[in-house]
């Protein structure tokens, strides 16, 4: 069988969710070829960085070419739509009939049933992030259009289901990948960015205007800290804040770019490997999935209401209980003090969130996990029968959650 996984956005941070599967299939199942594509070197590039650390493997690396009227329009049409991604799926139709199934980590892929003679292609979906949001990556309703679907945990199994966007006989859970990929990568200490004792605050907004606190907050929560001469910042968005600009609008003033104790970074590597997360010591935020990557180390955090959310009974806001909300910037500061003190009102509720999000198969990698849950499903055509099930009735409970800490 031929499989290709397909890395197809302008950034990699889609990357450690996807390509560990990839390494792990062919490893564990020669009988398969395994093809990673992408129209972007920078995305080939870092799945290659990762694959040196799965010795042996046979995957081979594709740079997919566009039509010339592709890539001449694409610098300009990028700054409003992602329109590279919807070539790349339709320019290569013949390529796709060569496989026997496609594996992703984004949803625009199911555009693909679209087309007479990909009928046959089978259609897998594998998780990027874990976070809360509906309406947003693995709750949508295009998750129906996927043959089989690999989610990391219970939280995602048991959600996915019960809002009805995937069937539980295509579901199957696998670990997350990511954390693989950042235990071979790290080194034995986090890197120090700052040259003081100060305590480093991550601020990573979203990239959607109607959750992220950029728009309404941000150059306030830069300001503060530009001025603090308690903290040190780690400015590091999601990746997509600042990449469309003249759709998105998003803007950075200059004046914060060479300050002392603010790091900027618009959307590095380190943005995506867990670097910064590793290195802070309190994270402020709003909707991103890294809200739960961070939890893996339980540590302080702060959250920023911009659009006056009433989130304390609304699952996508279910991370806001990890620390105080921040409806007013005034009180910032005191927010901080407070998620830093109360450590052990938070860390249970942080703990017992991580449980329900995340899969641990002890020994076994989530890459190996999902690898020969892949090639059994392609093999027999079955995920029913998969050796790792989830269970149907798992519920994280609630009854810790109360109101925000006076």
């Amino acid at each position: 069988m031929k499989i290709a996984f397909l890395l197809n956005h302008y950034d990699v941070h889609q990357v450690p969710h996807v390509v560990p599967y990839a390494f792990q299939l062919s490893l564990r199942h020669p009988n398969f070829q395994v093809l990673i594509l992408s129209p972007g070197e920078d995305q080939l590039s870092f799945a290659e960085q990762i694959g040196r650390s799965y010795l042996g493997h046979k995957v081979d690396f594709v740079k997919l070419q566009l039509s010339a009227l592709s890539k001449l329009t694409d610098p300009l049409a990028s700054r409003f739509l992602f329109s590279r991604k919807f070539m790349t799926l339709f320019e290569n139709t013949a390529l796709w009939s060569a496989f026997n199934a496609l594996v992703v980590p984004e949803t625009n892929t199911t555009q693909l049933r679209r087309i007479p003679q990909l009928q046959d292609l089978k259609l897998i979906r594998v998780s990027h992030g874990a976070g809360d949001q509906r309406g947003l990556g693995s709750f949508d309703d295009r998750m129906r259009d996927f043959d089989m679907v690999l989610a990391p945990g219970e939280k995602y199994a048991t959600e996915l289901v019960q809002d009805g966007h995937v069937e539980a006989e295509k579901l199957a859970v696998s670990g997350y990948t990511k954390f693989e990929v950042t235990n071979n990568a790290a080194p034995a200490q986090p890197e120090r960015y700052f040259q003081n004792n100060r305590p480093t605050v991550l601020y990573n907004p979203h990239h959607r205007r109607d959750l992220s606190s950029w728009w309404k907050m941000g150059r306030k929560v830069l300001d503060f800290f530009y001025n603090s001469p308690d903290y040190n910042l780690i400015f590091a968005p999601h990746v997509l804040l600042f990449k469309r600009p003249w759709g998105k609008g998003a803007h950075l003033p200059r004046k914060y770019r060479n300050t002392p104790n603010v790091l900027i970074d618009r959307g590095s590597r380190r943005s995506c490997d867990m670097s910064y997360l590793n290195a802070a010591d309190i994270y402020l935020g709003d909707a991103s999935s890294q809200i739960y990557e961070f939890i893996r180390r339980p540590r302080p955090f702060a959250f920023l209401n911009a659009h006056d959310v009433d989130y304390f009974n609304d699952p996508s806001y279910a991370s806001w209980h990890f620390g105080p909300v921040v409806r007013n910037l005034d009180d910032l500061a005191g927010a901080l003090r407070l998620a830093q003190s109360h450590g052990e009102h938070y860390l249970p509720i942080q703990q017992e969130r991580f449980a329900y999000t995340f899969a641990d198969f002890g020994a076994r990698k989530p890459s190996e996990c999902g690898a020969d849950i892949i090639a059994q499903y392609l093999a027999t055509g079955n995920v029913s029968s998969r050796p790792l099930p989830w269970p149907a009735n798992f519920n994280c409970p609630s009854a810790k959650l109360v109101k925000d800490v006076a």
